[in-house]
């Protein structure tokens, strides 16, 4: 007679396949870089209170990994400068906040009239 499967067992060997189907295709480099810029960029912002800097260290984290595909197929006059997708993450991460937000500001000035409220 078989021993009958217990729910939990079922349950966790279903979720770690799940997890690991999921990590399969995720580069591990690219997520260390993009880790490592998104913790330099938390760690240094500390003019922020800490829910905007923890909702910056994600958007860091997240759009450094997904764009370190980009970085790393950019050519300048015959030059890979990131070949690696390690530093092209890390280079990402520590950017795409800064560059958002400066852009961001530049558009608010630009779009008010009169050269600002007192008009």
């Amino acid at each position: 007679m078989a021993e009958p499967t217990s729910t939990g067992v079922l349950t966790a060997g279903i979720a770690g396949a799940g997890i690991a189907g999921l990590l399969a295709g995720v580069d591990s480099a690219a997520a260390v870089g993009s880790l490592c810029g998104s913790v330099i960029y938390f760690i240094s912002a500390k003019e922020l209170p800490l829910p905007e800097r923890l909702t910056y260290f994600l958007i860091s984290f997240v759009m450094g990994y997904l764009l370190a595909p980009a970085i790393t197929g950019i050519e300048l006059w015959g030059i890979k400068p990131f070949t690696l997708p390690a530093p092209a993450a890390f280079g990402a991460s520590l950017m795409v906040v800064t560059v958002s937000l400066a852009a961001l500001k530049r558009r608010r000035q630009s779009a008010s009239p009169n050269g600002g409220i007192d008009g």
